[in-house]
């Protein structure tokens, strides 16, 4: 998908720690960058996810996550992650991630990752709320940001 596609990246160094002997990213650390990014897309959109969690209003489980590598990073390059929400269902949401080198247009690697929703309390999946569902959908179909005020369950995550 090209990066026009996407309404949100996020731009990270690579850091000695993310790196081999040879200085090239180790392939886990892509799922870092992709977790990274999901919170920087939330607090894009003006709530703090992790915030949510901890009230146990609305937080998530992975249930799949695959990675597809194209080429190499390495020590000290800038990298976006461009992130989007590709599918939001009733009980899940699928989001695409794409990462390339800042400036440049091949294809680092790709991720799709399926998030379920998740009751910490009741330690079980459950429907992923209408305001989530709301806000990641408008956003992608406009790229655009719905003022968060309007739903009572951001009142104690806003950014």
């Amino acid at each position: 998908m090209p990066k026009e596609e996407f309404h949100f990246h996020t731009t990270l160094r690579v850091r000695w720690a993310d790196c081999d002997a040879q200085g090239i990213v180790y392939y886990p650390v892509y799922l870092t960058w992709v977790e990274v990014a999901l919170s920087d897309y939330c607090r894009h959109l003006g709530f703090r996810l992790y915030h949510l969690a901890e009230l146990n209003l609305f937080d998530t489980v992975t249930a799949r996550a695959a990675i597809t590598y194209k080429a190499p990073a390495r020590l000290d390059d800038l990298v976006e992650v461009y992130a989007r929400a590709a599918r939001v269902g009733n009980t899940s949401i699928t989001f695409a991630y794409e990462m390339y080198r800042q400036g440049e247009a091949p294809l680092l690697a790709q991720a799709e990752v399926v998030y379920v929703s998740y009751d910490n309390k009741a330690q079980r999946p459950r429907r992923t709320p209408e305001e989530v569902r709301e806000v990641f959908s408008h956003f992608e179909a406009t790229g655009n940001r719905l003022p968060l005020e309007r739903f009572p369950l951001f009142s104690g995550a806003l950014a």
